[in-house]
């Protein structure tokens, strides 16, 4: 069962796609580089950044305190952000950059969107590991990073399940026969897609899985927030599946003293979407500072403590503590690139209608 607490931890790179989460690497940062971006953000003063991290979250200060963090160490540079997290709003963002409206400086692309992205020319390439960034953070493609984690596990009802049974929760048991009606996922189940990988799972495996899910009577939510909602107030005792954050969320507002979350190994994780630096942008220098803090030991203690997404590569975040010494899935580039494919073939084994 996860639990919050503040023990320093050394950590971690990823090795392999498949692994035990123990080892760590120093890299380098062009010092005199970093400097220049901070002059050129001097003379520019201000950026506009979309983001998936929103403004309040919990009802207490997300994207908020990120903003108030990074002005307090950069107070030449005014901060103007808007939360672009969905699709939808990414489309939109991407088609009006594609005819000329820059009306972010940086903004966050989902990995499906990165070759349309990188063919309508409107990301600006950038060597961002001379600039310090963790070469785990860095787009294959060169021009983005990423800069929130998404670890996936199984949370539960500790009034419904004692705790003995819940921390010994498998991803098994969300197909097992003995829950049968009493697993509730999400209609996107993320967590299966990293599974489905040909190193992790498999296809066939993943299918197998999906089908069982369906025959099991699983019950299916749009919302994540709502999912866990529900489970806290004892609507079902098992929730597969669902983000770190999504409970942290909970946990951070006060809301989760009836839920449980145990990680179930291989354990899911990805890096969530990749942000970027629109071509064209008049503050660009500003947003490379804006993305490069976001990416530093402050940026990602910040991020960890308003939503919990800090990265598993930063010794210290909640990931780095929970995947430690265990087997870690990975969501591989390759893969991502193909996340609308692989996940309409689980929702279709999964037996729910595929939106186009």
């Amino acid at each position: 069962m996860v639990r919050n607490k503040n023990k320093k931890v050394y950590g971690a790179l990823l090795l392999a796609p498949l692994f035990l989460w123990t080892s760590s690497l120093v890299w380098a940062q062009d010092r005199k580089a970093l400097e220049k971006i901070i002059e050129g953000a001097k003379s520019e003063g201000r950026v506009k950044a979309g983001g998936t991290v929103r403004w309040l979250e919990g009802g207490k200060p997300g994207a908020k305190k990120m903003v108030e963090v990074f002005q307090a160490r950069y107070p030449f540079v005014k901060v103007e952000y808007e939360r672009v997290g969905g699709f939808r709003e990414r489309e939109k963002v991407l088609s009006e950059m594609a005819g000329g409206n820059i009306s972010y400086d940086t903004a966050t692309l989902s990995e499906t969107q990165v070759r349309t992205a990188l063919e309508a020319k409107v990301v600006e390439m950038v060597d961002w590991r001379s600039l310090g960034v963790h070469p785990q953070h860095v787009h294959p493609d060169g021009f983005g990073v990423n800069y929130r984690s998404q670890v996936y596990g199984i949370a539960y009802n500790r009034k419904l399940v004692p705790d003995k049974v819940g921390t010994k929760l498998t991803w098994d048991d969300c197909a097992s026969p003995k829950w049968k009606g009493k697993v509730a996922m999400d209609v996107r189940p993320r967590h299966m897609e990293v599974l489905w990988q040909p190193h992790v799972w498999g296809r066939e495996k993943t299918l197998a899985h999906a089908r069982q899910v369906s025959a099991n009577q699983a019950i299916f939510e749009r919302s994540r927030d709502q999912a866990m909602q529900k489970l806290n107030l004892g609507e079902y005792p098992v929730l597969c599946g669902p983000l770190f954050f999504t409970y942290y969320d909970q946990l951070r507002s006060g809301r989760s003293k009836d839920i449980g979350f145990v990680l179930v190994e291989p354990i899911p994780v990805t890096l969530g979407d990749v942000v970027f630096i629109a071509r064209g942008s008049k503050h660009k220098n500003a947003a490379k500072l804006w993305i490069v803090w976001s990416l530093s030991d402050e940026g990602q203690a910040v991020l960890d403590e308003v939503e919990g997404s800090g990265s598993p590569v930063f010794p210290g975040t909640q990931a780095a503590k929970m995947i430690k010494g265990k087997k870690v899935a990975f969501y591989e580039t390759k893969w991502r690139a193909k996340s609308d494919e692989i996940l309409k073939e689980i929702i279709e084994a999964v037996g729910l209608p595929v939106v186009q």
